[in-house]
């Protein structure tokens, strides 16, 4: 059996076609029991929409494919794939992929590549040339092997498969009841200590928020109705991508009772009843979807929420699996943080990090254990890589717990953030206890069956999944205190007065002992520290609308000069490192037509699909900092985006703090 490869995100990913599955197409019931009938088929289970997986005889596996695409059914049948050597992480395809052309390349020109490959238009992705086309019959490939061979036109900067996502939200329910919201102001108590919370009070002495800060829920449900997450002006451009409407209520027989309490740590409606947000008097954007999305959807999804909020909130994501963003979703998280959201100054999006005690970026994983109630104990065999919280764009929120430690399940990595206060439980073993205090906030009981019973609170929430929406609003409050400030400020803003609480307990499970900091300040299991809202708060008033002040670098120790003369053009240049550094690229003086971008890998000459770092924000100045790195040779490439100019490249010591 021939491997195969394909591009994502900028990893070239070694193929394996998947034994016993297979997806297709299937419109309705009689077509579903057509397939059902075919020798060697098992089992069929939906995907997303139309999409389906058949489980099949391996031995049976072509001649079932055959089948479907045979004159008698004249359907659509695509092999499913996993990493070589990791039988865990599973990718499932469309019949379409999508292709970025570079800006240069005419018109007729990109018709011309399209047609001889008969893929036909489905859209255009706003503000980039980037398209979703669909591969046809007379194509004579799969996605696959089509991207791959648009990958091979010089005209082309990627072209990627356009694959069905499917997450798992970020939470598990714990076992003890509390009626107390201990996340937001926490006094000693059984397994409580003070200061486990985030400073709700003294950020409260400034602000609550208004209703001119959104912040947006992207999840499944949401009980609109609710008495603590309604009122006069508190939901703006509600939109539901599963049903295609602007009513994000959940369903019974869908059971997506997961969004409502997420909403209710987030902005939670202060009104003399129930329960409150961090952030009551912010306004609430509830985006409801089914936790399954190809990668264009994802792109519509993040782009409605970014031309109307200004905190984006994603308790969801992938399992301990293989899984990089797109590079189609990458670009569009860079866009949105950098120039998105009501403001124009970005919108700040925040993903939980996950609830399996695993790695966001381990790409010498061998072997990991991990649980999901539906599946049970998992093993994955490859490399581990959750994109979303690994985008350098994104605050990744891990999980403390009501004793200041550790949650046992949260994910963890150089990639975090800041932590926030959740529940606790064991990653592993449901059975076991584990000390810590879980949350308390809006359930679904008008709606149908939620978290708690015939109620319309719950105080078994917990997970990642409360963390998230607890950072998102504690974002929301430094908007509404400093609206001049820019996404990156606010994340800036929130890791700088993050608390440094300490965890020298090992891992329960791996026994690692990560719970302390390293020179740079920065934590595997808590970030930058749990987040401060009081602190965060006045940081935010007395920060200017300009960039952070820092003190100028106290030495250099490798820079470079250079012109880059025309459009695409580029300079790549190599250094040591042997320590802790941070990269500064100087260009062309501010003027609209200018913009280069900063890219660098370890060992080789990086390109625009194949990085280890890169920084690409507007405008002709970037930055990257290299932190616990592997010492060696690294390559660093200055690429025109747009523009030319000469420019300065400086490495200058982390230290300094340049």
């Amino acid at each position: 059996m021939s491997n195969q490869n394909f591009l994502r995100g900028g990893h070239r990913i070694e193929l394996k076609k998947e034994e016993r599955y297979f997806t297709t197409i299937i419109e309705d019931n009689e077509t579903q029991e057509r397939v059902r009938s075919i020798q060697g088929v098992q089992s069929i289970n939906k995907i997303h929409g139309k999409y389906y997986k058949v489980q099949v005889d391996p031995n049976q596996r072509d001649s079932a494919m055959d089948m479907i695409r045979s004159q008698q059914f004249r359907g659509i049948a695509h092999h499913a794939y996993h990493p070589n050597q990791d039988q865990t992480t599973r990718y499932y395809l469309t019949e379409q992929i999508i292709i970025q052309f570079k800006e240069e390349v005419e018109l007729a020109r990109k018709n011309e590549i399209l047609e001889a490959h008969k893929l036909k238009f489905k859209k255009k992705f706003k503000t980039t040339d980037t398209y979703l086309v669909q591969v046809t019959g007379s194509t004579n490939m799969n996605p696959v092997k089509c991207s791959n061979l648009m990958n091979e036109y010089e005209e082309v900067t990627y072209a990627e498969p356009n694959l069905i996502n499917r997450f798992q939200t970020q939470l598990a329910p714990a076992d003890v009841l509390y009626e107390e919201q201990w996340h937001l102001s926490a006094q000693e108590d059984i397994q409580l200590v003070e200061g486990a919370d985030v400073n709700a009070l003294e950020a409260w002495e400034v602000t609550k928020g208004n209703r001119d800060v959104v912040v947006a829920i992207i999840d499944d449900g949401f009980d609109i109705n609710h008495p603590d997450l309604s009122g006069e002006g508190k939901i703006v451009q509600p939109k539901d991508f599963y049903d295609g409407d602007d009513n994000p209520e959940p369903e019974a027989s869908v059971g997506d009772y997961h969004g409502t309490p997420c909403a209710g740590v987030a902005v939670g409606e202060e009104n003399q009843e129930g329960i409150v947000g961090i952030a009551p008097e912010c306004a609430w954007m509830p985006i409801r979807f089914n936790l399954a999305a190809e990668d264009q959807e994802l792109w519509e999804i993040f782009d409605f929420a970014s031309r109307h909020a200004d905190v984006i909130s994603c308790s969801w994501g992938p399992v301990p699996v293989f899984a990089p963003l797109s590079q189609l979703l990458y670009d569009k998280f860079s866009e949105i943080s950098q120039s998105g959201g009501r403001r124009g100054k970005g919108a700040l999006i925040l993903f939980a990090a996950g609830n399996y005690n695993a790695p966001i970026n381990a790409p010498d994983n061998s072997a990991f254990d991990w649980f999901i109630p539906a599946y049970g104990l998992q093993r994955t065999t490859g490399p581990i890589l959750n994109g979303n919280a690994d985008h350098p764009d994104v605050v990744a929120v891990a999980a403390s717990t009501s004793l200041n430690k550790k949650a046992a399940y949260s994910n963890w990595g150089k990639e975090i953030s800041v932590a926030a206060p959740s529940s606790n439980f064991h990653p592993i073993d449901s059975q076991a206890f584990l000390p810590g205090r879980s949350i308390f906030t809006t359930d679904n009981e008008s709606t149908g069956q939620g978290f708690t019973p015939n109620s319309r609170y719950t105080d078994q929430f917990g997970g990642t999944s409360s963390a998230c929406p607890l950072a998102a609003g504690v974002a929301a409050l430094i908007i509404a205190a400093n609206p001049e400030l820019t996404a990156s400020q606010v994340k800036q803003i929130m890791e700088e007065t993050a608390d440094k609480i300490v965890d020298e307990d090992p891992d329960v499970v791996l026994g690692n002992e990560l719970g302390t900091y390293d020179e740079s300040g920065h934590s595997e299991w808590f970030g930058y520290g749990k987040l401060n809202a009081g602190a965060a708060v006045r940081l935010a008033l007395e920060t200017e609308g300009s960039l952070l002040s820092s003190p100028a670098p106290v030495a250099t120790i490798q820079s470079f000069e250079g012109e880059l003369s025309i459009l695409g053009a580029e300079k790549v240049f190599s250094f040591d490192l042997t320590q802790d550094v941070r990269i500064l690229l100087e260009g062309p003086d501010s003027e609209d037509s200018e913009d280069f971008d900063l890219y660098l890998k370890k060992g080789s000459k990086p390109t625009i699909t194949n990085y280890d770092r890169r920084s690409t924000d507007l405008g002709s100045n970037e930055v990257l900092e290299l932190i616990n790195q592997e010492p060696g040779t690294y390559f660093v490439m200055v690429k025109s985006y747009r523009g030319r100019g000469s420019f300065s490249l400086k490495i200058v010591p982390l230290a300094s703090n340049a």
